[in-house]
């Protein structure tokens, strides 16, 4: 049994097992740059082909040199943990000796003066093993941080591949009910875009902040980074991203702002999920606010209802998320068909955000999912939920600032 805990050729194993990871970065590297030296046509496509495999080698090269640093960080502090090991069984050795001894005989001073040694070498053992411990878990992190640029920019290459058109803006669907959302976590993005598109204004807001770039044959989104406007290029969405267009299906601008909100968080935050609030800040460039309903004081949801309902009429995005309950809750609702207000089922999902639509003087509250048109929960439809309802399903509300 080791006098200090710790396996030294686990770690060896884990190193071992990284490096496979830097080698196959290394052989990814050299298939693209090959590829990428292989390029013998010119025009727009060859541009994409060249912007897309130059991205690609450099987040192989950038996954491969992080990888390599992690091994390299792990395999010195094995070989520190051998020697610490080494050393604290000879010090625990020691000590043994020294304590039978002095048990043996209480007046042999030089056992116990040997015996305190023998604690100080296994002490010194201890700590040369976790300064080790520390310094390599700081070499991981820093090797790590340098890795996720690379991360989600090859999850970017791999992810976003569908062709922005050049008439979104003129010929794509500016109409919240033609969102529909697929297989990234992005409902707090979506919703509130929605929420910006139920108005003229809101449309004229976002069209503004996109522009198409011939030269390069993508979108150019303005998007706001502590309230000062940061520009970001989009040539191509993602696949398994939003469609915006009719009956859902297409790219449109909510697909463009998805993309480029990926973009710009990366795509691993953009799929983990986010704040409505914050979505709407890094939109519109201004504060939003968030109000919980079970919080009964003067921010809560309860005593702020007309004023986030002025804010709704006056063409504020209005979000509602379910927060941290993560089970689908199935509750009589309302929709309005043929004209007419008539009750349904419907099942609001856990982990959710939805678009608020209309906040009645009841304060029952319409809202829409971004799952869009034909989803087995609400089929796509608006519906109204009574105030408790509501209240008791939905744990936050977000408000942005009315577009100006």
């Amino acid at each position: 049994m080791n006098a200090l805990p710790g396996d030294p050729s686990a770690v060896r194993t884990v190193a071992a097992t990284v490096l496979e990871t830097h080698t196959a970065m290394t052989e990814a590297g050299s298939i693209v740059g090959a590829q990428r030296t292989a390029l013998s046509w010119e025009g727009d496509a060859a541009d994409v082909v060249e912007r897309r495999l130059t991205t690609t080698l450099a987040g192989a090269d950038a996954l491969g040199s992080a990888a390599a640093d992690v091994a390299a960080a792990l395999l010195d502090y094995a070989d520190v943990l051998d020697k610490a090991q080494d050393a604290a069984r000879d010090a625990a050795a020691d000590a043994a000796r020294a304590r039978r001894r002095y048990e043996a005989d209480r007046f042999d001073l030089l056992a116990y003066a040997e015996h305190a040694v023998a604690r100080g070498a296994l002490l010194a053992a201890g700590a040369a093993a976790q300064v080790a411990a520390r310094v390599a878990a700081d070499r991981i992190r820093a090797a790590m941080g340098a890795g996720v640029p690379a991360a989600d920019a090859l999850a970017d290459v791999v992810h976003r591949d569908r062709a922005v058109p050049d008439d979104a803006l003129t010929r794509g669907s500016f109409d919240p009910e033609d969102v529909q959302q697929h297989a990234i976590g992005s409902c707090y993005l979506l919703s509130t875009l929605m929420g910006l598109l139920r108005t003229d204004a809101g449309d004229d807001f976002l069209r503004e902040h996109v522009r198409w770039d011939p030269s390069r044959r993508g979108y150019v989104v303005t998007l706001y980074e502590d309230g000062k406007p940061v520009e970001v290029f989009v040539d191509a969405v993602y696949d398994e991203g939003v469609d915006h267009g009719p009956a859902g299906e297409g790219v449109g601008i909510v697909s463009i702002y998805e993309a480029a909100l990926g973009l710009h968080l990366g795509y691993t935050d953009l799929d983990n999920g986010g704040l409505p609030e914050d979505a709407m800040e890094t939109i519109t460039g201004r504060d939003a606010d968030a109000y919980s309903t079970t919080d009964g004081g003067s921010n809560g949801w309860a005593r702020s209802q007309d004023e986030i309902r002025d804010r709704l009429q006056d063409g504020a995005s209005v979000t509602a998320d379910t927060g941290g309950r993560p089970d689908p809750t199935e509750v009589q609702a309302q929709v309005r068909r043929n004209g007419q207000v008539v009750d349904v089922d419907v099942t609001v999902s856990g982990a959710h955000a939805y678009m608020v639509e209309r906040i009645e003087a009841d304060g029952s509250v319409w809202v829409r999912n971004p799952w869009g048109v034909g989803n087995p929960y609400d089929d796509g439809e608006a519906f109204r939920l009574t105030a408790q309802d509501f209240a008791r399903i939905f744990g936050r509300v977000s408000v942005s600032e009315v577009p100006a």
